[in-house]
């Protein structure tokens, strides 16, 4: 958990205190006066003093990924139990007296918000980030970290992590062989490189290998120094540190692109797209018979399919799944053309943006035949499943949209999408997004 959320639990936590001190001694005292009452005053500081202490000794907003509304219970129980004991010992030192209801009131009043705060975290990281499925991993190098590494998914089998064995990476060639075996037969999710002194080679051909099979690379590294160890990953108290090899690897980086996808979304949705949606609705039925929606199987994260949602732009053709849309093309309706000139036959993917199947900026989702048609000659075509597919993207924004007529052409949107992934940062989806609307307002030849 980074220092700014350990910094709001803890301000949340010391609200709920205070305010559950305050509500004990109103209840129990008569026209109660905060600041003319010693006994609350003292408490105050007693509870307020306590708490911090026993953070800064025993750290109990080490929240990850793997907790689970037990192990909450059974790690802040114990943690609330001994606030309490250092509460009651203060007391008695500093021979002040107080009603025993009092005192069990106010953990009555605290306990309920303080566990239901640690709750909330969980489900809203899961909404956000997903939740934990079973994940299978390797470990390159063999030493006290990489040891340490699988020491903790052990101890912390909730996290759902199966492993599946050690490499030696002096021989590449067998390790690649072998990653390659392992994810034929079991789809191999993640590859911890705990080898320390990593060639710039090795790791980046390890990169690329991670990225053509979808395969998450983290490197870990031992001998931190004081800035590094405040970086370090989620695995307990082991000193390493957790690099996130590219940006969308690091959790961070997901669950802000995933709050602006929502926010974004929510907001599309409900100021434009709620009284757009019956205008278009109506053109398209008086245009042509058929359904409002043009629904498409398309490739998206980890090169699972789903529903892609547009505005139907053709006549209805059943076979449109396995036709791209070429210039002239007869199938276009009078509408339709206008629909796919603008682009306004996409928007309906805001709803996709909304269900967690797309983002708002990302590699565009291909039609499962385009993919595979191409995957034979383009070598990392699979690399663009490594993120959540987009509305829009760098390709589409530099020209690179619509139907795919030479190789190049899809060579040079693998290219620009390969580029967007090892590169994303918030300002580049904010660059994209500006030069998606010059593009728009300019028009492109190969909108149609």
């Amino acid at each position: 958990m980074t220092p700014l959320l350990k910094f709001l639990f803890l301000s949340i936590d010391i609200i709920l205190l205070n305010i559950a001190i305050y509500l004990s001694f109103a209840f129990y005292n008569e026209n109660f006066i905060l600041l003319e009452s010693s006994n609350a005053i003292y408490l105050l500081l007693f509870g307020n003093l306590g708490w911090i202490f026993l953070v800064l000794v025993s750290n109990p907003y080490s929240v990850n990924k793997s907790w689970t509304v037990t192990k909450i219970f059974r790690n802040q129980v114990a943690f609330v139990f001994i606030h309490l004991l250092v509460v009651v010992s203060l007391i008695f030192f500093l021979n002040r007296s107080y009603s025993l209801n009092e005192v069990i009131l106010v953990f009555i009043i605290f306990l309920p918000g303080f566990f239901l705060n640690k709750i909330f975290l969980i489900y809203v990281r899961r909404f956000f980030v997903g939740k934990i499925s079973r994940r299978n991993y390797v470990i390159i190098g063999r030493n006290r970290l990489s040891e340490d590494i699988r020491r903790h998914f052990l101890i912390n089998y909730q996290e759902g992590y199966r492993f599946f064995g050690y490499l030696n990476y002096q021989d590449s060639e067998y390790v690649f062989n072998q990653l390659r075996h392992i994810n034929d037969t079991n789809e191999l999710h993640e590859i911890f490189y705990c080898i320390e002194g990593a060639s710039t080679h090795d790791l980046k051909r390890l990169v690329d290998f991670g990225l053509d099979s979808l395969i998450k690379v983290k490197v870990l590294i031992s001998n931190l120094n004081a800035e590094q160890s405040t970086l370090k990953g989620n695995f307990d108290f082991i000193p390493a540190l957790d690099l996130a090899v590219l940006p969308m690897d690091d959790t961070r980086n997901q669950i802000l692109k995933r709050i602006i996808d929502l926010l974004f979304s929510i907001a599309f949705l409900i100021l434009i797209f709620s009284w757009l949606l019956p205008i278009i609705a109506l053109l398209i039925k008086l245009d042509s018979k058929g359904p409002l929606f043009f629904i498409q199987p398309r490739s998206g994260l980890k090169n699972k399919p789903f529903d892609c949602l547009k505005f139907r732009s053709m006549t209805f053709d059943r076979n449109a799944d396995f036709l791209q849309a070429k210039r002239n093309d007869p199938r276009i309706t009078r509408v339709g053309k206008f629909l796919r000139k603008s682009s306004i036959d996409e928007l309906p993917q805001f709803i996709n943006v909304l269900k967690g199947d797309m983002s708002i900026i990302g590699p565009r989702p291909h039609p499962i035949k385009l993919n595979e048609k191409f995957e034979p000659l383009i070598a990392n075509i699979m690399s663009r499943h490594y993120v959540k597919p987009g509305i829009t993207g760098l390709a589409q924004c530099m020209g690179y949209r619509g139907e795919t007529q030479t190789l190049a052409d899809m060579e040079n949107r693998v290219r620009l999408d390969r580029y967007y992934i090892e590169n994303w940062s918030f300002w580049l989806d904010i660059k994209i997004i500006f030069l998606t609307i010059v593009s728009l307002i300019r028009g492109s030849d190969k909108a149609y």
